[in-house]
């Protein structure tokens, strides 16, 4: 029998789906069951699901679904029709999957009201593991998150730290504050070595970190803490595998899950990175200065930052004070938002940032962290409205809106209900509601 989503019949069935939720993080398996509640008991019932329009051949009444879906809108309708084609009936739901992406968790605009809180750190430079206010940073820059468990770049001391969410408790995971700067080692936990790492991503499963003095890009398996270099060696710029590319001071990192970006600060250009094989391309941006384009006929001037959404990549162009989009699949440069340097809020080059250093996504809006400005701006991707989120002048105050203060903010990320910044010069984790 060919069924159709949209059947016209005079007595139609009247059908419910249970088992649906309007949003779901990604892995989530739903067990749907459509019920026709004015059926007459004779009646042989025949179903068909769809997703998005698309018929996914199952037959029965109930359906298990969703485990393998990506991050997005998926539309669930099912039809009822009578075996004789005399009766039909058709209900449908809409269901918004979210996960980890680009180092947060994206599928779902965040609702926030702009209160600032302190998570993590005594606002005393130095180095402690504990709870909360009883840990200490030394120059917090980068930060990433699995939605659990946040992971920072500790600049000043070398290391990487874990944050558990839910109890605002620190520990080291890898990294050693004894042996110094200009340290590099391979190695698990306290036996590998950073210099200055400045940015952090995450897959879930390892994290991937802009060693930026080093030079290099480093990978961590969480589970283990072990630390291994997937790509670069000495300062300089190079295409290549391994040991072969090269980078200058690399700040900012993101992941779509099967390759990294980087954004490669003096070289002024954002790199490719295949995590399989840790070969490095150029995917946009050439000498240092200001201009649209694709590919290398685009200029940046010390991009610090970076982040994605699976389609595109947003660069915070720190010394241009801009906000730029690259289309991953052509390498496409466009500015989103800024201008010259300044404070203003406004919708695209109407707007003014200040050197900013920090950038993450729910997939419908950028959140930046507007270091000089010491503020937490709002992008609508849309439409390129910037506001302000949170912040004012310089300084250290719970509190909300422009109530709250930060000291040179660089990374943020969000898990999907809140944003994190890492107040560099107040040693602290922020979360913002």
């Amino acid at each position: 029998m060919s069924l159709t989503i949209t059947p016209s019949l005079a007595d139609p069935y009247l059908v419910s789906i249970t088992g649906g939720e309007s949003t779901i993080i990604t892995g989530t398996t739903l067990n749907l069951t459509a019920t026709v509640s004015n059926a007459d008991a004779s009646e042989e019932i025949e179903y068909a699901w769809y997703v998005n329009g698309v018929d996914q051949g199952v037959s029965s009444s109930s359906w298990s679904c969703g485990s393998s879906w990506a991050i997005g809108y998926y539309q669930i309708d099912v039809v009822a029709i009578s075996e004789d084609g005399t009766r039909a009936g058709s209900e449908g739901i809409g269901v918004n999957v979210y996960g980890l992406l680009g180092g947060a968790i994206q599928g779902k605009a965040l609702s926030l009201t702009g209160e600032v809180t302190t998570l993590a750190g005594s606002g005393w430079q130095g180095y402690t593991n504990g709870i909360g206010t009883l840990a200490a940073f030394s120059y917090p820059y980068g930060i990433t998150t699995d939605g659990k468990n946040l992971y920072v770049a500790d600049k000043q001391n070398n290391i990487i730290r874990k944050i558990i969410i839910d109890t605002s408790e620190v520990i080291t995971i890898a990294g050693n504050t004894n042996i110094g700067c200009g340290a590099y080692y391979d190695g698990v936990g306290t036996n590998a070595c950073f210099y200055y790492p400045g940015a952090i991503t995450t897959d879930g499963t390892n994290l991937y970190v802009a060693d930026t003095d080093n030079n290099r890009i480093r990978k961590i398996v969480i589970a283990t803490g072990e630390v291994t270099t997937l790509a670069g060696s000495t300062k300089g710029y190079s295409d290549g595998t391994g040991s072969a590319a090269q980078f200058d001071c690399p700040t900012g990192i993101t992941t779509d899950g099967t390759n990294l970006y980087v954004a490669d600060y003096y070289n002024h250009r954002i790199r490719k990175i295949v995590i399989s094989t840790g070969e490095v391309t150029t995917l946009a941006g050439s000498s240092y200065g200001y201009a649209d384009g694709t590919g290398t006929a685009a200029q940046f001037d010390y991009p610090s930052d970076i982040t994605t959404d699976g389609t595109n990549l947003y660069v915070a162009d720190s010394m241009n004070n801009r906000i730029r989009k690259i289309v991953i699949s052509t390498g496409e440069v466009t500015t989103l938002a800024g201008s010259s340097f300044g404070y203003a809020d406004g919708t695209g080059t109407a707007a003014q940032f200040y050197c900013p250093c920090g950038l993450t996504t729910d997939g419908t809006n950028l959140y930046v962290a507007d270091t000089d400005n010491n503020r937490i701006r709002k992008i609508v991707i849309a439409t390129s409205e910037v506001t302000t989120l949170a912040g004012s002048s310089e300084g250290y105050t719970d509190g909300t809106g422009s109530a709250a203060q930060f000291d040179c903010p660089t990374g943020i990320t969000t898990d999907g209900t809140n944003l994190y910044v890492a107040d560099s010069y107040n040693h602290r984790i922020r979360c913002i509601k």
